[in-house]
């Protein structure tokens, strides 16, 4: 059908929209915090492994999503499975190495960090998608690139294993939006579903070998909180904006997350952010900022010529 014959959004809906990305933003944020309080011990117990959060986080949304998306499960038929099976692994790795890192480090490095994605994305599109780099991509990598010397060259060096982990996670995110590109024609539900479900049994053995299965009362309730109020509701809320919302602005107000995430974290549990990450954080949130005005401008300079 072509767009001319799509009703635009009325203002309601770009309102309502609007607030669901806001609301799914304060959502997402609040991983910081819970994965912070699970991962603390407590007298009689110990605190929950990062891989074994990152895998019930996983499996306990997808069966939350699952419902959903099993009625749409055949649109999958409409893609190569190699383009599922890399959303699945890409999702795995963002979410474990954010999680792990979370961990080991300040939350507002993890969560920074992941947004390194831009470079990934700049990276692998013209491997994956044979899609050109232009010289303003490049000069946006390279005040990414600055942010992230800052932060890894401000911290000791005993920190430099987590920081490497939150790197991964923005690869993982930059692979995962690459992606999903190949995964346009798949109804969105089933792509969450797919990507959680299969990322948390690929991190079962992982679990099994290196961690553990074992919850108490107290970290199974924050694990359902982490799993349904912090991923699968702000992903379907996420979907449903998508409707109203131009995809590149939904991208620019969902990243609220990188300010709500460590703000959280500080009055939830007391964790400050670390003084080179409040310097070289502002120059990859620039960075990914520029990366999506410069796509979206090349986007809109493409249709109105007519390729």
């Amino acid at each position: 059908m072509p767009a001319d014959n799509i009703a635009p959004p009325t203002n309601r809906q770009v309102w309502l929209g609007t607030a669901a990305l806001i609301a799914c933003a304060t959502l997402w944020s609040l991983n910081g915090p819970l994965i912070k309080l699970l991962n603390q011990a407590g007298e009689g117990f110990t605190g929950v492994p990062g891989v074994t959060i990152a895998c019930y986080r996983s499996l306990f949304g997808g069966a939350i999503i699952l419902p959903i998306a099993i009625r749409r499960w055949k649109t999958l038929r409409n893609v190569r499975v190699g383009w599922s099976i890399g959303s699945v692994l890409a999702f795995t790795l963002m979410t474990s190495c954010f999680v792990i890192a979370t961990t080991k480090t300040a939350a507002a490095n993890a969560i920074i960090l992941q947004y390194t994605s831009p470079i990934w994305v700049f990276l692998l599109s013209p491997l994956l998608l044979n899609e050109r780099l232009r010289l303003s991509d490049g000069l946006v990598l390279v005040l990414a690139m600055m942010g992230v010397a800052i932060i890894f060259f401000g911290h000791a060096p005993g920190n430099a294993p987590p920081l490497l982990l939150g790197l991964a996670s923005g690869l993982g995110y930059g692979s995962l939006i690459v992606m999903l590109r190949g995964l346009r024609r798949v109804d969105p539900t089933v792509v969450v579903a797919l990507n959680f479900l299969g990322s948390g049994l690929l991190l079962v053995p992982a679990v099994a070998n290196w961690a553990t299965f074992g919850l108490t009362g107290q970290q199974f309730v924050l694990v359902l909180l982490l799993s349904v109020v912090q991923m699968a509701i702000p992903y379907l809320l996420f979907s449903w904006a998508l409707q109203y919302i131009e995809a590149h602005r939904a991208a620019l107000i969902v990243l609220l997350e990188t300010a709500l995430n460590p703000l959280l974290t500080y009055l939830i549990v007391g964790e400050t952010v670390p003084i080179p990450t409040c310097i070289g954080g502002p120059l990859i949130l620039l960075s990914v900022v520029g990366w999506m005005l410069l796509t979206r401008r090349q986007i809109s300079n493409s249709t109105s010529t007519g390729r």
